[in-house]
């Protein structure tokens, strides 16, 4: 065995001691909306699987094979659906209830409801890709310890929102609102992978490209199944 002498020991003790320090950033979260009445958690317990349609922002929409949606809301809401028919709800065709509607020209909710056979509409209100989230705190963190510093620039980054109503239709009532929020980075994100603008000494974060799709679709199904659970709690 060769012998370590205490030189070498001594060097690699200080090559460990100086390992470069990680600088993460991380965002502050918003905080989640949700709001329910007892009229529709009571609907639920005796209403398991409830006829339910999604509207959708564009109100033109006819039948399904005629959608003018574009590709990338037309995935974050067959999302939304996909949840709905794996928790028991009875989905109606989206496209084809609209048209019914557009031919009926009622705007009467006891009268939808025995048109297009729907107890609850679940209303997309807004999907926001590009939310900006910002901060000025940088968590450091080497092998020692992990500390929080307020550094000289303001860290940028895209977020993302969806809100939703649900309405009963029987009564015409809004038995439900909810706000989720999808925070930039929840693990963190290095301060190498932000893009710089400007000069030195006069740097800005540059702020290009929204919240990525598959990332849409992945927030937007944990949205619907809390949605869902705290229908059914």
């Amino acid at each position: 065995m060769k012998q370590i002498y205490p030189f070498t020991i001594f060097i690699l003790v200080l090559f460990a001691n100086c390992s470069p320090s990680e600088k993460i950033i991380r965002f502050p979260k918003l905080p989640d909306e949700v709001f329910v009445n007892n009229n529709l958690k009571e609907f639920f317990k005796s209403n398991k699987s409830p006829n339910i349609v999604l509207r959708v922002p564009n109100n033109n929409d006819k039948a399904t094979s005629n959608t003018s949606i574009s590709a990338d809301n037309n995935i974050l809401y067959n999302a939304i659906e996909k949840e709905l028919l794996k928790e028991g709800f009875s989905v109606r065709d989206r496209g084809l209830f609209n048209e019914l509607l557009s031919k009926s020209q009622t705007s009467d909710y006891s009268n939808i409801k025995e048109l297009t056979n729907t107890d609850i509409i679940l209303e997309v209100v807004n999907i926001n890709p590009a939310v900006v989230y910002t901060t000025n705190k940088v968590t450091v963190i080497s092998k020692k310890k992990t500390t929080e510093q307020i550094g000289n620039l303001n860290y940028k980054k895209y977020g993302a929102s969806v809100e939703f109503r649900v309405i009963m239709v029987r009564n015409n009532e809004i038995a439900g609102t909810y706000k989720y929020n999808y925070q930039p980075c929840p693990d963190g994100c290095e301060v190498g992978t932000f893009k710089f603008t400007g000069k030195r000494g006069l740097k800005n974060i540059e702020l290009k490209e929204t919240v990525a799709i598959n990332t849409m679709e992945k927030f937007i199904t944990f949205s619907t199944q809390d949605l869902i659970k705290s229908i059914r709690e």
